[in-house]
């Protein structure tokens, strides 16, 4: 026999040894001196030769420094097995097999299933080493990688590999960037740049020349934050890199009510000085504007820094972050289990979720200890004492729209979860950060669709019915319809004619917060003026049902211009729309020549498995499919010779038969 090259005739001899069931091995080659190249080849069977000699220590008594722990490791056992197929270049691109010794000196493995955990059998193709690339670029874990190359194949039993050797394969990944990962990272965030004008990054390196802080923003978000800039989620508290550096992401609200990205950061530590740089090269990327609300966890650091760089900004604490570090030193004090505790915990919620004024927190803060004796417990004392930065009451004419906690925050960085795993480098992390700002861009395109294609279901025939719906976006819409159902469970009291009116529930509210509760609205319908103490307009955006039910009690058929805020429109604010001329051509994106490749080498292993499996048990199906096997292989390798530039290597002698 004789090959193109020395690759082919190793494949070879490599199919011939799995299906005979032996593993192979290189044992010697020899190289030209003249061409300084190889030309010749020694393929042998992996037991041939002898195993090496344990060296045995006599060097003195064993000591405690000697002491290693040695791992416990199965090894292969050479028995001087003759087993072997010599190849030399006879020729440029020729060549020959000029020994082959068919017999082993050893048992060979009868069952066809277990020689792909033999070495030579467990090489990845290249192209399922591309597609499992792709998988861990989507933050596919490689259990389910495998699990999916595995259906590819038609059953874990065919696969060529183990599911070792694909985590191997994602180390040698993550390798790949080791010692290089933070010039790389700022490569790609300069080619984003080179690509969107308007992308902003900055980094500091320290005394040792490494990354000490780090932050980013692209054009688009720069743009939103002209729009969103009235409330900012900031949180570090959730996720690291393979570094231990802290993810920093700047989290707003869109007019969908949507979760989005506005600038991202790595932080070495959480010092003052860090956080302030940080801030600073924020608010510079985003022309000197301060956010007018941000709601951050509870960080000594972090507060410093925004007091110093976001001056005129409203910082408030995140509720669920001082809850969790009081329960740090009161235990399960303030759980809802056990006996005499449910009543305790009842109260204490009570007064921080449902007191709408200073004055009304206050009375029920002080009953609250009375009521369990608590006046002198310095753990609550201390809750009182920092109470201007989380209880909700001295935020009610503050816009923290439909949260209370850093929820938006913590979602994002449940998102970053799923795409972003720890252990991986600063450049996946920033190539998932712009995936997840894809995905966002895909949320948003879809509920803009969706406000622009479909018409809601109308739950009232109420005139401001329809013209919210012409005003809102859906999901607002949907929170406007909410307070206007709500609206029927109430009746008013006019306390000082129209200027002043009581909203009392026939019984009690369907929403929790609003309960039994009686509300107090002010209005001057001369100046289109109208305020409720539940403050909702002022912390969410949209009207109340309380000022709602004061609408129908005055005839009110229209909600004032006053009170549709435009971040709520359905009218984007800046037109991203593209002028296409007359007569230029309209192309739909199509997907890359990559992923071209990748889904058709999958679709094939899948439909050839699905074509082949059930009649490979018989002889007469294996020798259909072999046949055309061979058939097809011999066509491709005349297309290859066809393409200069494509050399596929491929057998063009004889076919023996390997049984």
């Amino acid at each position: 026999m004789y090959f193109n090259t020395s690759d082919a005739a190793k494949d070879y001899y490599n199919s011939y040894a799995r299906h005979t069931g032996f593993s192979i091995r290189i044992d010697t080659s020899r190289e030209s001196k003249k061409a300084n190249e190889k030309t010749k080849y020694i393929y042998v069977c992996q037991k041939a030769g002898v195993n090496k000699k344990e060296k045995v220590a006599d060097d003195g008594p064993i000591t405690e420094k000697k002491i290693v722990r040695q791992r416990r490791s199965d090894y292969v056992d050479r028995t001087h097995c003759p087993a072997c197929m010599i190849v030399r270049k006879t020729s440029p691109g020729h060549w020959e097999v000029v020994n082959f010794e068919r017999e082993h000196n050893h048992e060979c493995l009868r069952k066809f299933s277990l020689t792909k955990y033999l070495k030579s059998h467990r090489d990845i193709p290249a192209e399922e080493k591309e597609f499992i690339k792709l998988l861990h670029g989507c933050c596919i874990t490689t259990t389910r990688a495998y699990q999916i190359m595995a259906e590819l194949y038609g059953g874990i039993e065919n696969c060529l590999y183990t599911e070792g050797d694909a985590k191997n394969l994602r180390v040698e990944y993550r390798a790949e960037y080791r010692g290089k990962d933070v010039k790389a990272a700022l490569e790609y965030i300069e080619e984003l740049k080179k690509k969107d004008p308007e992308f902003y990054y900055s980094y500091t390196l320290d005394e040792f020349d490494r990354v000490e802080n780090m932050f980013w923003v692209d054009g688009a978000a720069r743009r939103a934050y002209e729009l969103y800039s009235d409330c900012l989620s900031f949180d570090t508290t959730y996720l690291t890199n393979a570094y231990n550096m802290p993810c920093a992401p700047f989290i707003g609200i869109d007019r969908n009510g949507i979760t989005i990205q506005l600038g991202c950061g790595f932080l070495r530590n959480e010092k003052t000085e860090g956080f302030v740089l940080l801030f600073t090269e924020f608010k510079k990327a985003m022309g000197g504007k301060d956010p007018t609300n941000i709601i951050s966890d509870q960080d000594i650091a972090m507060k410093a820094a925004i007091a110093e760089v976001f001056v005129s900004s409203v910082h408030r604490n995140c509720r669920w972050h001082i809850m969790e570090n009081a329960r740090k030193t009161m235990g399960p004090f303030l759980d809802s289990k056990g006996d005499g505790k449910q009543e305790l915990a009842d109260d204490f919620k009570d007064c921080i979720d449902n007191s709408f004024t200073l004055a009304e927190f206050e009375q029920k803060w002080q009953a609250f200890l009375d009521k369990y004796e608590l006046n002198n417990d310095e753990r609550f004392q201390h809750l009182y004492d920092m109470r201007h930065c989380w209880i909700p009451e001295y935020f009610m004419h503050c816009f923290f729209p439909f949260l209370q906690t850093i929820a938006r925050s913590e979602g994002f960085n449940a998102v970053l979860k799923r795409y972003v795993n720890p252990k991986n480098s600063i450049l996946n992390f920033v190539q998932q950060y712009k995936k997840i700002e894809q995905r966002i861009f895909s949320k948003q395109d879809l509920q803009e669709a969706a406000t622009a294609t479909k018409v809601p279901h109308y739950l009232t025939g109420h005139p401001m019915e329809h013209q919210m719906k012409k005003a809102y976006t859906r999901r607002l819409f949907n929170v406007f319809q909410h307070e206007l159902q709500l609206s029927s469970s109430y009746y008013v009291v006019r306390v000082e004619g129209d200027d002043l009116i009581d909203v009392v529930p026939y019984r009690h509210c369907p929403d929790l917060l609003y309960g039994t509760r009686t509300f107090r609205v002010m209005s001057s319908r001369v100046e289109g003026l109208y305020s409720c103490t539940c403050c909702k307009f002022e912390r969410d955006g949209v009207l109340c049902c309380h000022i709602l039910k004061v609408f129908d009690a005055l005839v009110v058929r229209e909600v004032p211009d006053r009170y549709i805020l435009p971040r709520w429109s359905v009218e984007p604010v800046v037109d991203s729309g593209v002028e296409i001329a007359a007569n230029e051509p309209l192309q739909e994106a199509q997907i890359t020549d990559h992923g071209k490749h990748v889904i058709r080498y999958s679709s094939m292993c899948t439909n050839f498995n699905k074509i082949v499996r059930p009649f490979i048990a018989d002889d007469e199906g294996y020798a259909i499919v072999s046949k055309q096997v061979s058939a097809l292989q011999s066509k491709l390798v005349a297309l290859g010779k066809r393409r200069a530039s494509s050399v596929l290597p491929g057998l063009e002698c004889e076919q023996v038969d390997i049984e």
